[in-house]
């Protein structure tokens, strides 16, 4: 028979068995209960080392919560509600939230605007919450209350996570001043009652030196600065953070950015409301003083029903969207905007313009995307090698490039050489336009390879050995990719098999302590 603490150390191991895990979106906790249940010594062993196994109680709105806990000794309580919470299921949180001091993780997904009334008036939660580690309080009900100052009790020392969206919140700001460990941050779909000045945000944000993730973003372009404030000498600088997401109006994020510095950001994601006039040379500073948000050689543009979307870089690092549904608007807000003296787009070399199934036959047919959009469009892409355009997007491209007559057939897109055009038709005006340009690019000595589903001989003959060069770029650079990952898994098994080694060694000394063989 094994002795108690090697069977701990078994399970110790199967709590890291991801098979063992129960997934929350943003957390996770293990199913310890049924080990309980295979007979009384191991029931034991398990209840007898709470903090070892990281033993939880998870409560529901729709479990008896009293029952539960009297079931169960005093471990930290997890509550979490995946569906709809009415004023019924606030009753069964509300006998959970009688034990805040155990109550470690806070996850309500969808709740109502009475029953979020009823929370947030309730006694329980105007008292600190010394060991709540996660917090996340959604609502997409229009009528929501405003979240007083003394929510959460204005303390709760050991949250790492904070997820508050479509609720207003405006004292945030204090309550993070006594919840200084918070390492993902989300404030999402701000109603304009809850509205806080990106001075404010930024100043308060220098108590989070764990910081790693924030998303900002406000539901009505209503929530905007009253005026962008001059520049700063100094900037709020937040050491940890890696991926910064907002959206809103482009005013609020230009005096946000110009009062941070994020020496580790990895990924920049913006997302604004339509503007008459997009004025944003602070973006661009930020951009230049950030170094991993450097040059990309990829980009993709993306047209969709509701917004356009541009992506930098593979693995993406820097992400544009702006909520618009007139085609001709998403189109000339990119221009822009990027058209600021922006760094990213004068390095990329491959560039992909594509719609999306809502987004199909707006841009097909839409007779204010003209000519002169386009060109203004690809003007700003000096470097671009090669162009891929999806089917839809082919006719007023190819429109577009039919006017480039003479020397201006090389002064846009001058690096050009692989048009490919998803859907290219082997006659009529799209391909006699598309034809047009590729002999203008001839006559200067700057051909154009375009890749269709159906291609003359000698087209057939340039399109089949440039594909070889470029397959053969790709096959080293995959030959090199892959050399660093087999090293990486090398080194990864190499510490795998070290780990596993002394918990093999601990093992056998606790058996030999046994006595047994």
């Amino acid at each position: 028979m094994l002795p108690d603490n090697v069977l701990l150390e078994i399970f110790h191991f199967y709590r890291d068995d991801p098979s063992s895990w129960i997934s929350f979106n943003v957390t996770t906790f293990w199913k310890w209960q049924p080990l309980t249940q295979v007979c009384r010594r191991w029931r034991y062993i398990v209840l007898g080392s709470p903090r070892r196994l990281d033993l939880r109680v998870v409560c529901t709105d729709k479990t008896s919560t009293r029952t539960l806990l009297d079931i169960w000794p005093t471990f930290p309580i997890g509550i979490f509600c995946l569906q709809m919470v009415d004023k019924k299921g606030i009753e069964n949180i509300t006998v959970a939230l009688e034990h805040r001091d155990r109550t470690s993780d806070i996850y309500i997904s969808r709740i109502n605007g009475s029953a979020l009334e009823k929370l947030a008036t309730s006694t329980l939660m105007h008292e600190p919450f010394p060991a709540l580690r996660s917090f996340v309080l959604r609502s997409s009900d229009d009528s929501v209350p405003v979240l007083p100052e003394t929510f959460l009790g204005g303390s709760a020392p050991h949250l790492q996570l904070f997820d508050l969206s479509g609720i207003p919140f405006p004292t945030f700001p204090q309550f993070i001043l006594t919840a200084t460990h918070i390492k993902n941050l989300h404030l999402t779909d701000i109603p304009h009652s809850g509205y806080i000045s990106p001075d404010v945000m930024a100043t308060r944000l220098i108590t989070l030196p764990n910081l790693e993730y924030l998303d900002i973003g406000f539901r009505s372009p209503l929530s905007r600065p009253l005026q962008i404030s001059p520049p700063r000498l100094t900037h709020a600088v937040l050491p940890a953070l890696t991926h910064l997401v907002f959206s809103g109006v482009s005013e609020y994020f230009e005096d946000f950015v110009a009062r941070i510095d994020t020496p580790l950001l990895y990924q920049l994601s913006a997302t604004f409301f339509l503007d008459l006039i997009f004025d944003i040379p602070r973006l661009h500073d930020f951009i230049n003083r950030t170094e991993s948000l450097g040059p990309s050689t990829q980009a993709e543009m993306v047209f969709s029903g509701q917004l356009i979307k541009i992506t930098l870089g593979s693995p993406i690092r820097f992400e544009l969207e702006i909520k618009c549904e007139r085609p001709d608007w998403q189109l000339s807000s990119m221009i822009q905007i990027f058209g600021q003296q922006l760094p990213h787009l004068s390095h990329i070399e491959h560039l992909e313009i594509r719609e999306n199934t809502s987004a199909s036959m707006k841009c097909k047919d839409d007779p204010d995307m003209d000519s002169l959009q386009w060109l203004e469009l690809f003007c700003l892409f000096i470097a671009v090698q090669s162009l891929y355009v999806s089917e839809n997007l082919v006719p007023p491209v190819a429109a577009a490039l039919q006017e480039l007559t003479g020397g201006m057939a090389i002064e846009v897109l001058p690096a050009l050489h692989n048009l490919s055009l998803e859907g290219l038709e082997p006659s009529g005006h799209v391909q006699e336009g598309i034809q047009s340009f590729v002999m203008a690019r001839q006559l200067f000595g700057r051909p154009v390879i375009v890749v269709g589903p159906t291609l003359s001989e000698e087209d057939a003959i340039k399109v089949k050995r440039l594909q070889n060069a470029l397959a053969a770029r790709r096959s080293r650079k995959r030959k090199l990719e892959y050399q660093r990952e087999l090293e990486d898994a090398i080194e990864a098994e190499r510490k795998d098999m070290e780990m596993w080694r002394e918990r093999t060694l601990v093992l056998e000394a606790l058996l030999s302590n046994s006595t047994l063989e």
